[in-house]
């Protein structure tokens, strides 16, 4: 088992790279989890944890001395306001170098450029220092970039989980067997239709996906998932797009929101009606056949999805739109900035010092102070922090919000 722990205000959270799962421990079971380390009696939480793979029941002295330490620290610890501690999860945008001719994005292969290896590799070895947990890998086409098994090696080394996003190209049995010795953690697959015609309408390089695909399913050796992006164009074919993923043995499928392309145009934005469909078979889904996630950012479609009758479950730092409250991104430049999709670089040698002191930051933390129609008046607006990226190509609000979205006012 993969494990990871890092304190944060009140908490202590356990990180199972290997299950993928994630627990928070906080109140009366801090002071069960101190009652364990120093007597070593088992009741039923520490049962959960045991069970669940956080802990181990004969837990060695190295691992006591950490969390005991953990324990003091989380009574101590600050974060700023409407964040984490330090960053859950940190991008690295690795090149802007891409073979692929996609319709609506700005990458080229002959006109890019990569980010330095030696920038990567420092921003990598501070994550692990603060115990920055998620490092993603992107592009561009990721596979493109000449130094990225070095990189995936040194985020095993700090202790980290990495993931990348590809595109399909340049994936072979060599290729594949080369990312496995790096210790990759997981691989994205961006596919948006089932067919050829629908996936062309916004994406390039189909058959290069469906081939990376079978390739993950035959090794079987590692974590591999399916990126969507959720368009008026392609929702209608998303159940295709689910049976084709269960065949190609795909575990997850994660619905992103559709992001505004190189001219800040929204292309094929969802409509009300697609988006209640969507939600409506989202909900209605069995997710033992395939697990179907929501990105956070996606945050009205994951708030709507996550009403009930008493409450609403889409609470916590992944509720909505994370930039500055539990993730960054390193852009190519070296320059750090809230998201991949937010163009807002400031250097920073020090990613705490960019955590506690950038003006960006601050501000995009207190966008529910300052929230326009029609988030201000919405129904999810406790339960929803909508896309600063679409907000701030679309309607040049970054901060306060007139942001476009289907729900509107809805109110029941």
């Amino acid at each position: 088992m993969k494990i990871l722990f890092r304190a944060e205000p009140d908490c202590i959270i356990a990180y199972n790279f290997t299950s993928n799962r994630t627990h928070g421990i906080s109140g009366k079971q801090i002071a069960i989890l101190d009652q364990w380390l120093n007597d070593g009696e088992i009741n039923e939480y520490i049962g959960f944890l045991i069970e669940n793979g956080f802990v181990n029941d004969d837990i060695d002295f190295a691992k006591r001395s950490e969390l005991k330490t953990l324990i003091k620290e989380c009574m101590a610890v600050k974060a700023p306001h409407r964040a984490m501690s330090v960053p859950e999860l940190m991008n690295i945008e690795l090149t802007t170098r891409c073979p692929l001719r996609c319709p609506q994005c700005y990458c080229d292969l002959n006109r890019g450029k990569d980010i330095d290896k030696n920038i990567a590799l420092k921003y990598i070895e501070q994550a692990g220092r603060l115990k920055i947990p998620f490092i993603n890998l992107s592009g561009g086409e990721t596979l493109v970039y000449p130094f990225l098994d070095e990189l995936l090696q040194a985020i095993k080394e700090q202790g980290l989980h990495s993931a990348i996003a590809i595109s399909g190209w340049g994936l072979d049995e060599c290729r594949l067997q080369q990312l496995k010795t790096a210790d990759v953690g997981e691989i994205y697959v961006s596919l948006n239709g089932s067919t050829p015609e629908v996936n062309q309408l916004s994406r390039d390089g189909y058959e290069l996906a469906i081939n990376a695909l079978k390739l993950l399913q035959k090794d079987n050796q590692v974590n591999y998932y399916i990126n969507w992006v959720a368009r008026n164009d392609n929702v209608e074919d998303f159940p295709n797009l689910v049976i084709l993923a269960q065949s190609l043995g795909v575990k997850q499928i994660v619905i992103l929101e559709s992001k505004p392309d190189s001219e800040y145009v929204m292309q094929a934005a969802l409509s009300r009606e697609n988006f209640l469909s969507l939600a409506d078979y989202i909900k209605k889904h069995n997710q033992e056949d395939i697990e179907i996630v929501v990105e956070p950012c996606f945050s009205p479609m994951k708030a709507y999805i996550n009403k009930s009758y008493l409450l609403n479950r889409n609470i916590g730092f992944n509720k909505g739109c994370g930039a500055g409250r539990n993730g960054i991104s390193v852009d190519i430049d070296g320059n750090l900035t809230p998201c991949r999709h937010l163009l807002y670089p400031e250097s920073y040698d020090q990613i705490e010092d960019y955590w506690w002191h950038s003006e960006v930051l601050d501000k995009l933390r207190k966008f529910e102070d300052n929230r326009g129609e029609p988030c201000v008046n919405c129904y999810y607006k406790n339960n929803c922090i909508s896309c600063r990226a679409v907000a701030s190509k679309v309607e040049n609000n970054l901060f306060s919000g007139n942001y476009y979205c289907v729900i509107g006012e809805e109110t029941n």
